[in-house]
């Protein structure tokens, strides 16, 4: 009988003052994710990797799985680079972690992103990520993160000698 009481007494709060106002009620918390920096890393003559630093405070007793990102940089009124990333990774349980989170993108699409910056360069950006995690009690949710800085421009790789028959391999092997 008190069980069914309890039960009555929960779908009347949830009706009455809804998920957000019973989560705090209960004082469920939520993990937190902050942007740290981004910087590009893996620069080859196809594409480089965007990595976004980002430190994520788990405050469960379980390990908050994360699951993807989606993101969007601009410079000014300029679109440079926006997707999602597929992340599949976890941080500890009750713990603070900075995960780099990777989104590579195509040399093509920097150079359109970069047209007219000069290499080594730095441009202000905004970038706007959000973080998807699977928190217990709560499931699925997306974390929104923001951060305005500097970004160094990647150079183009430089070239000393070309190893033609190993492109080549690579390219054939790709297909």
């Amino acid at each position: 009988m008190k069980a069914k009481m309890h039960v009555t007494l929960a779908c009347a709060l949830l009706g009455v003052f809804g998920c957000e106002t019973i989560q705090q009620a209960l004082n469920v918390k939520k993990p937190s994710a902050s942007l740290k920096g981004l910087s590009f890393e893996d620069i080859t003559l196809k594409s480089a990797t965007l990595l976004f630093d980002v430190e994520v405070e788990n405050p469960y007793p379980v390990a908050l799985p994360l699951l993807d990102m989606d993101y969007a940089v601009t410079s000014g009124a300029n679109k440079l680079l926006s997707g999602k990333a597929d992340i599949q990774t976890t941080v500890p349980a009750n713990e603070k972690k900075v995960v780099s989170l990777p989104a590579k993108v195509s040399y093509v699409d920097l150079v359109k992103a970069f047209m007219g910056i000069r290499p080594g360069s730095q441009i202000p950006y905004k970038a706007d990520v959000g973080l998807s995690v699977d928190a217990p009690a709560l499931g699925q949710i997306r974390l929104p993160l923001k951060k305005t800085g500097q970004l160094a421009v990647p150079a183009i790789p430089k070239v000393d000698e070309i190893d033609w028959k190993k492109l080549l391999q690579d390219n054939v092997g790709q297909r």
